[in-house]
């Protein structure tokens, strides 16, 4: 890729999206804000079974997973040659493994739960955003390959 810059940039802005949402339904679950939620199941997946894993909320692990996303991103904007590091790579793993775990719960929200969480979907869109930012940074472009 040629500039970077776009892909990046858009990456932590869904980061902080993503981090912002997640912050926000952890505090709801912790019990210091109300849940406004402009369809109604937000209060019904929050309450399930499947709202926290080993003990804590789900959102504590998107807060984790989009901060390290925000940090990967930043880092490499600031960097002279952002693709020569480490971020592009780390972009892609943790999106893909917070996809892996976006489709899981998309899941259980469509067949088990039986409702949607409105704040829940727009965090999967970041995330799905960041991963499609992240299979652009880590295009290689095609070269030709001699057998000689």
């Amino acid at each position: 890729m040629k500039n970077p810059t776009l892909p990046l940039m858009l990456s932590a802005v869904f980061a902080l999206l993503g981090s912002l949402i997640a912050l926000y339904l952890l505090l709801h679950s912790l019990g210091y804000s109300e849940l406004v939620c402009p369809i109604s199941g937000c209060d019904k997946v929050q309450a399930s079974p499947y709202s926290k894993i080993l003990g804590l909320p789900v959102s504590a692990y998107g807060i984790a997973a989009f901060i390290a996303l925000l940090a990967s991103s930043l880092y490499a904007l600031f960097q002279e040659r952002p693709l020569e590091t480490i971020a592009p790579k780390l972009l892609f793993a943790i999106s893909s493994l917070g996809m892996l775990a976006y489709t899981y719960f998309t899941y259980l929200e469509a067949f088990v739960i039986l409702a949607w969480c409105f704040w829940c979907v727009c965090s999967s869109l970041c995330m799905l955003g960041i991963f499609i930012c992240s299979v652009f940074l880590n295009r290689s472009p095609i070269r030709n390959r001699s057998l000689i």
